[in-house]
């Protein structure tokens, strides 16, 4: 209870809570021991990373990297899904915004001696800039008020767009997208039109919610977000515990966001091309 009344009283003052949160952080990379999971080892500072993370999605993107030449991580975070693909001897992309998050990934990337693979310290939008991004840890947001998040708990990083990452140096590859990116989906699609109309069109793995953690209480692009993809010639699919799931159609998304609820598979959601 001393700790939290604390904890509450240093977040009050914002200098006190930069250093709180920099000696904090410091503390748990220091102290965190690194796992051995899926082939690989894994430092991070939050026990969820282990066996039965993400199962359904972790189970996917095994499964697709087979048929993939390059894998591009899109909201990083500590390297789990960027260090399997690595184990499996694929070339990766990964991308991560936030400092203490990078921290992570290059010791992941570093302690298992992979070098096949590209890190842009960056977040994704629909153009080149700058911006806040707000919180910490995989919950970390471009959408002020994410999750209930203090504003004032932010940093500035840089931004640009995944066209202007990829560009066209993997023309006729295979492309693998993991895409986890707290709410800023729609704009990243909309910095992504070059690489949506790519031959062949990439598989995109891809985490949208509807109504959880957003400050307007629902996801404003939601319908957007999947406009996008079917009219860049891509079905949709949901993603429940056995995997690949039900297709979704347009029918699907209107119901959802009227009666607030989806009604089949879960946040995560999977499109690939028609054919």
């Amino acid at each position: 209870m001393i700790r939290e009344y604390m904890k509450k009283t240093v977040e009050k003052i914002p200098f006190m809570t930069t250093i709180y949160r920099t000696v904090r952080d410091e503390l748990t990379f220091t102290r965190a021991t690194p796992l051995e999971m899926q082939g690989f080892m894994l430092k991070s500072a939050n026990s969820q990373f282990g066996t039965t993370y993400e199962t359904e999605v972790t189970d996917l993107i095994k499964t697709c990297l087979v048929h993939s030449d390059v894998f591009v991580d899109i909201g990083a975070n500590v390297g789990y899904y960027a260090c399997m693909a690595c184990s499996l001897g694929k070339h990766v992309v990964a991308i991560e915004p936030l400092e203490s998050n990078l921290r992570y990934l290059l010791h992941n990337l570093q302690h298992n001696s992979w070098n096949n693979v590209e890190v842009f310290p960056l977040g994704l939008s629909v153009q080149p800039g700058v911006t806040k991004i707000f919180g910490s840890g995989t919950g970390a947001s471009l959408v002020s008020g994410w999750a209930g998040i203090s504003a004032t708990y932010c940093k500035t990083i840089p931004l640009s767009t995944l066209d202007i990452i990829l560009g066209q140096r993997f023309k006729g590859k295979q492309l693998l997208i993991k895409a986890d990116v707290e709410g800023a989906e729609y704009m990243l699609l909309k910095g992504s039109t070059q690489i949506l109309s790519m031959v062949p069109k990439p598989v995109w793995i891809m985490e949208i919610c509807l109504t959880e953690h957003h400050p307007e209480g629902i996801n404003p692009d939601f319908a957007e977000a999947f406009n996008i993809f079917w009219d860049n010639g891509y079905k949709a699919w949901s993603i429940d515990l056995k995997g690949v799931g039900k297709e979704i159609c347009k029918e699907d998304v209107d119901r959802w966001i009227k009666t607030r609820k989806t009604d089949f598979g879960s946040h995560n959601y999977c499109f690939k091309a028609k054919e």
